[in-house]
């Protein structure tokens, strides 16, 4: 799920992550914990954090820690892990909070969000779906 950040009166706008759903598609549990990446951009955005965790739609505590994080003038990534080794069929929503700044005039250029898994290992066993990233089509400059 995705949240719009607006300013100049509504002429610009800006997309990040509000909440990020990781799903098990099998056949076998996840090799590793989950841990993924959110890279947002460092004029817009001043902070991320996650604030809830669910496991198959109950309330779950993920062990959810910041790994690093990385700031230049054109990139703001957090890397997360979680104790969350999911089985087949597992479904792990994680919310964030994503503190957002408006920034003082026009921007020449805007980083466009992207959330990834990263770190799941590489067992002679785990089928790959290609689909380890992602971000917003309508997040895109204008």
């Amino acid at each position: 799920m995705w949240n719009r950040f607006e300013w100049a009166n509504g002429e610009r706008w800006y997309y990040y992550p509000a909440r990020i759903t990781l799903s098990s598609v099998g056949p076998g549990a996840a090799p590793v914990a989950a841990s993924f990446s959110v890279a947002l951009d460092p004029q817009l955005v001043s902070d991320v954090g996650i604030v809830s965790a669910r496991l198959n739609n109950k309330a779950y505590d993920a062990g959810v820690r910041l790994l690093a994080d990385t700031r230049t003038a054109s990139l703001f990534e957090t890397r997360w892990t979680t104790r969350a080794k999911l089985s087949s069929g597992d479904r792990l929503d994680l919310g964030l909070e994503v503190r957002t700044r408006k920034p003082t005039g026009d921007l020449p250029t805007v980083k466009h969000p992207t959330v990834g898994l990263i770190d799941m290992g590489n067992p002679i066993t785990q089928r790959q779906t290609g689909l380890t990233s992602m971000s917003r089509r309508d997040a895109q400059w204008t």
